[in-house]
């Protein structure tokens, strides 16, 4: 019974440490979007083209799929086979993101979970953008700075504001199918984090 009871004692001490260092190993996560993981269909995220184009010009497709997901089970998925007119685009998007909680000065980063397949052309871009009424006050993309193009399994890709400005009255996010592009990309677990 004697060495039954420091052996309790043990147990007991270790199974408070390692629910400390499970605890400490996964700082938890802030993510201000809704459905990231795209698991629960298309919601909360919409698909547009861009606003000279009010048809689909180029034949874009898009879906919520099972084809690819860099987790289970789902993904949102964009293609197109044939461009046929060289400045149309087209791009998930979810707004109404809830700013009360972010601090000025603040740093918002977006990053999503993107695999290319046989995507030739400008490729994709992710991006962050606060309205004010009509008025764009901040726009950080992507695009210029990071090729997301050709044929690669699910990759993280990120974008960041480094000082939000605050007074905005829409916060959203995009994942943009850019102009002159071929093939399919697939897009998951996406975030949107802040970091005081």
């Amino acid at each position: 019974m004697n060495r039954f009871l420091p052996f309790c004692a043990l147990l007991a001490v270790l199974s408070v440490l390692s629910a400390c260092t499970s605890n400490d190993a996964q700082p938890q996560e802030n993510n201000l979007l809704r459905n990231g993981s795209v698991e629960q269909q298309s919601q909360n995220w919409f698909f547009n083209y861009d606003a000279s184009h009010t048809a689909n010009p180029n034949g874009f497709a898009f879906g919520h799929t099972d084809e690819a997901a860099s987790s289970p089970r789902y993904s949102l998925k964009i293609n197109c086979n044939t461009v046929k007119n060289d400045s149309a685009f087209c791009f998930y998007g979810q707004n109404n993101i809830p700013v009360s909680a972010i601090p000025v000065g603040a740093k918002l980063t977006l990053t999503a979970k993107i695999k290319p397949v046989n995507l030739t052309g400008q490729g994709v871009a992710i991006a962050i953008r606060g309205d004010k009424g009509s008025q764009v006050m901040f726009f950080q993309t992507t695009q210029g700075t990071t090729s997301i193009t050709g044929t690669s399994e699910f990759k993280q890709y990120s974008v960041t504001l480094d000082n939000y400005p605050g007074n905005i009255d829409n916060l959203l996010v995009f994942m943009v199918y850019l102009p002159r592009t071929t093939g399919h990309v697939y897009f998951d677990d996406l975030t949107l984090t802040v970091d005081n």
